[in-house]
């Protein structure tokens, strides 16, 4: 499994900060969601996805990003999102 970091607009996925790719063989890849989110975190980074991709993609998951930025969100959306604080 990779865990990636994923713009759900575009569909790319980080390659480093301010890079994106389409090549999912050239993203940053972290060892768990947790380090992601937390990267997330780190950078700002938001309105963004975490990705977990399988090799049989039907068991591909996508988690949105969401960094503590109330009303951003309807509560109710806020409260089923991953959420890590700064």
């Amino acid at each position: 499994m990779k865990v990636l970091i994923q713009n759900p607009l575009t569909l790319s996925y980080l390659q480093a900060p301010g890079q994106w790719t389409s090549d999912i063989n050239s993203a940053l890849s972290f060892k768990d969601s947790q380090s992601a989110f937390r990267f997330c975190a780190q950078h700002d980074l938001y309105d963004l996805q975490v990705a977990l991709k399988f090799p049989d993609d039907k068991y591909d998951v996508e988690i949105p990003v969401v960094i503590g930025l109330p009303g951003r969100q309807p509560a109710t959306y806020e409260r089923f999102q991953a959420t890590v604080a700064p």
